[in-house]
């Protein structure tokens, strides 16, 4: 539940601004004299007030046995889950020499998750530490910069298509690899919500939801680049026809997918509305008749069919966004408008 408490700016000596914190919140949260605070400016304008690491608990420790955990995606699995779960430090030990296995699976975990690094290696153990500093990474950036990331692989593919570049498909199956990244930071974030300003459980289950979202969209984009691939292998000519069928309903779902993210950000429920009604009362339709009308016996028909179907799928999950975009909007409004009041008799309503 957030808590709010209004406070008077004083003006100190000349120019200096300050602003008391009540007493119950500095008790709670344990700060004294001397200790440091981060002050956060977010995009809607509101401050944000953070403990700094100056005069936070001990860092969360994590232990991985790898006598019993041997196998290499086991142990990949568990340090992503401990990072996810918002601990400082993981340390891999063995009451042995730790297999090459083991320090493969580390190896890789640690490529595939932001502000993670090996800091200590003995033969018997081995200690990883996430340096985030949560005051660099505003919540509402990184869901942008993670749409930003499926946009420009969806573009690329596309382009892909058109131009039949593989070097496009290549990087869009890079960029995949980073919206996985992107979408686990979001993750560990997520644990540490109050830390980030992120206070109701709801608004928690709106950014996940947005978030696995886009995750997932990122990859159906990647398997577009991998029919691309198919058809470079294949040698198969694609015709003109073929190629604007698919640009042009592309061009309708990455429209649906920027409405999508301006609703969800700007508590805009008459848009999200909108562009469901666009998908289910056309761009959904249209696709199961561009796909049923399709000639199957060609290698190109079933690869429109494929392309098709795969757009289809993103325009499904943007439909996800926008009807947590609408949750979040009545949310927003619900908090501020007050609710009408019966009488005894409850034949006169009054606000």
């Amino acid at each position: 539940m957030r808590v709010v408490e209004k406070r008077k700016i004083q003006l100190v000596g000349k120019s200096t601004l300050t602003v008391s914190l009540p007493n119950a919140w500095v008790k709670k949260l344990d700060l004294k004299k001397g200790d440091f605070v981060s002050i956060i400016m977010e995009n809607n304008s509101s401050l944000t007030i953070l403990k700094s690491s100056e005069s936070l608990e001990a860092p969360k420790t994590c232990l991985i046995n790898s006598d019993i955990y041997q196998e290499k995606e086991s142990i990949k699995r568990l340090i992503i889950a401990d990072y996810v779960n918002g601990f400082d430090i993981i340390k891999v030990i063995s009451s042995k020499r730790i297999g090459n296995n083991v320090i493969q699976a580390i190896r890789e975990a640690e490529s595939r998750l932001i502000g993670l690094n090996v800091v200590e290696e003995t033969p018997s153990c081995v200690t990883l530490q996430c340096s985030i500093n949560l005051a660099s990474f505003p919540i509402d950036v990184v869901i942008r910069r993670l749409y930003m990331i499926f946009l420009i692989m969806l573009d690329g593919v596309i382009q892909a298509l058109k131009d039949l570049n593989l070097e496009l498909v290549e990087e869009t199956k890079q960029r995949e690899y980073e919206a996985n990244r992107m979408y686990l930071l979001i993750l560990r974030l997520l644990n540490e919500a109050q830390k980030i300003g992120i206070s109701g459980v709801e608004d928690v289950l709106t950014i996940t939801i947005v978030a696995s979202a886009l995750e997932r969209m990122a990859d159906w984009a990647n398997k577009i680049a991998e029919e691309i691939e198919k058809i470079e292998e294949e040698g198969i000519e694609v015709s003109e026809k073929t190629k604007n069928t698919i640009e042009n309903y592309y061009k309708r779902i990455r429209e649906l997918s920027e409405k999508a993210i301006k609703s969800i950000m700007n508590n805009d429920a008459n848009l999200a509305n909108t562009l469901i009604n666009n998908f289910k009362g056309g761009l959904d339709t249209e696709a199961y008749s561009i796909i049923r009308d399709i000639p199957t016996s060609t290698f190109e028909a079933c690869l429109l069919g494929r392309v098709i179907w795969n757009l289809q799928r993103i325009g499904e999950i943007i439909v996800t966004i926008a009807e947590a975009a609408i949750d979040k909007a009545v949310r927003k409004e619900f908090s501020i408008i007050k609710l009408p009041e019966f009488n005894a008799d409850l034949k006169e309503l009054t606000i």
